[in-house]
């Protein structure tokens, strides 16, 4: 039994999306392979209609509730994978987990996940319905799992999990390696999961252009930003999978799902330019049509003109950047390689040849002083006079699993693990609330910067380009989607709709046991 739980988020998020169940059906795909046939359950795409509040918090879940998860696993299940990839959706996470520990004492309770390899320790201590954990890169872990469990031997030896021990401390094994020949990790296995609801509805990480599969070309991150939890999850490997496999899973999907456009997941997929220059010329080889974008973000160094060009002629539409600072003495402190000059150089040659581009970022890092935070406005007022299309402007999060999260809590800065410490992540990237960690910014501060910046940004690129407002709202008065900032207006209208029948219906406010579809 593998599960994928709601997705919590906050009524004003603007990048939280309803994506498919990536990592489930990859987990999915391992054991199908090998002789094995879990159920999985998918509980935000089964009912993606339902928002249930959190009490106590400004999370809202979205999908199954509790219950409804409860009493869809099997009767005989024996072992539950549960995935638990967000710090902030934690509390929920748990109140499944201790739910599923009541309706089956006997299972073997495993989870993993990026929250769950950040936080071991705690959430074994935390939540003593949940048996073993798994840490790190799940597939080759889980599928030893399996057939240990199964075969009456010790899965407490094996390596990559963690588990308490008898005292009630916890047992933390040495890590597995990364998985080296990623082209023969199987497919992700979609059949029992409910990716028509994704495809059908518009749902995806990307710009909404299309019937959208998710796909993996590349795994890991080469860099160690100081803000960001890719290295204590998948080490600095980079791994690219072959261009000839990524293309016969996006020919597979052509055929079996008429898909349309295809949502890289990757968190860093362009980082060879000899890859990506393989990887477009093969598509073009193929005479397959199709769109695919870079959603997540990717390096600007090795997307030169001559890359942009293969990428457009491709199909790539949509790009995302990802400098997070416009200040060089930021962007050392917090170890992101980036050399904004090249990234500026890279970004002109994507809008002259058509592309919508986005930049990611990050504002108020701890020890960021007001002329470095005006240098990161001025970058971004830049970027919109360029003509880059959208940027995300979100207050850093002292996100578990990064290095600077571990110096805050070592500085006493920021409390240790907790509930009230998890629910404050909620609204990471909501208009109307903000936590700062920067003592030169109060909280209301950064509520404030964030209205500035994006009055500042998207006021120079209207006014600079005036025809792309018309554009906007027509998409928006249409449902179509070509920006991230309209697939962002379209997430949260959407949550607004299904907040405003559940009020209409007499619904809101009344416990998750008694709680209805919206």
């Amino acid at each position: 039994m593998l599960i994928r739980p709601p997705q919590v988020l906050s009524k004003y998020s603007l990048s939280t999306a309803i994506t498919p169940p990536l990592s489930t059906a990859y987990l999915s795909g391992t054991l199908h392979a090998n002789g094995h046939i879990p159920q999985a359950i998918d509980a935000l795409g089964e009912d993606v209609d339902r928002l249930t509040p959190m009490p106590g918090t400004v999370g809202l879940a979205q999908g199954l509730t509790v219950d409804d998860i409860v009493d869809r696993v099997d009767a005989s299940a024996q072992l539950i994978g549960f995935s638990s990839m967000f710090s902030s959706a934690w509390t929920y996470d748990k109140k499944i987990i201790n739910r599923l520990r009541q309706r089956f004492p006997k299972a073997l309770i495993v989870a993993g996940g990026e929250h769950i390899t950040a936080c071991t320790e705690y959430v074994l201590q935390d939540c003593r319905a949940l048996d073993l954990c798994v840490r790190g890169e799940g597939e080759e872990t889980l599928l030893d799992i399996v057939n240990t469990y199964f075969a009456g031997r010790d899965i407490q030896a094996l390596n990559g999990v963690a588990y308490r021990q008898a005292d009630g401390s916890v047992q933390v094994n040495p890590a597995r390696g990364r998985i080296r020949a990623i082209d023969n990790i199987p497919e992700p296995y979609w059949d029992d999961l409910p990716i028509e609801t994704y495809l059908s509805r518009g749902f995806g990480h990307g710009v909404n252009r299309g019937r959208s599969m998710p796909l993996l070309a590349t795994r890991g991150c080469p860099f160690q930003c100081t803000f960001c939890s890719s290295p204590y999850m998948w080490g600095t490997k980079w791994e690219a999978r072959s261009p000839e496999k990524v293309l016969a899973e996006i020919k597979k999907y052509l055929d079996k799902y008429n898909a349309e456009n295809f949502d890289l997941y990757d968190l860093t997929a362009i980082v060879k330019k000899q890859w990506i220059v393989e990887f477009c010329d093969l598509v073009g080889k193929s005479g397959l049509k199709f769109s695919w974008q870079l959603p997540s973000g990717t390096r600007s160094e090795a997307i030169d003109a001559e890359v942009v060009d293969k990428l457009w002629d491709s199909g790539c539409r949509n790009m995302n950047y990802a400098p997070e600072s416009g200040s060089p003495a930021v962007l050392k402190r917090i170890k992101k390689q980036v050399k904004l000059p090249r990234l500026e150089e890279s970004a002109r040659a994507a809008i002259k040849r058509g592309f919508n581009l986005k930049i990611n970022i990050i504002f108020a890092f701890p020890d960021e002083t007001p002329y470095e935070m005006w240098e990161t406005f001025k970058f971004g007022i830049k970027c919109a006079w360029m003509g880059v299309s959208d940027s995300s402007f979100i207050p850093y999060v002292p996100y578990p699993g990064s290095e600077l999260y571990y110096e805050l809590v070592k500085q006493n800065k920021i409390e240790p693990p907790s509930d009230k410490y998890f629910d404050s992540l909620i609204p990471f990237s909501d208009l109307a609330f903000a936590k700062s960690y920067n003592p030169h910014v109060k909280d209301r501060h950064l509520v404030w910067a964030r209205y500035l910046y994006f009055t500042l940004f998207y006021g120079t690129m209207y006014l600079r380009r005036p025809w792309r407002l018309v554009h906007t709202l027509v998409n928006l008065v249409r449902g179509r989607e070509e920006s991230r900032a309209e697939a962002s207006l379209h997430h949260i209208l959407f949550r607004h709709k299904l907040l405003l029948r559940r009020r209409l219906e007499g619904l809101f406010g009344k416990s998750e046991a008694g709680g209805a579809q919206v």
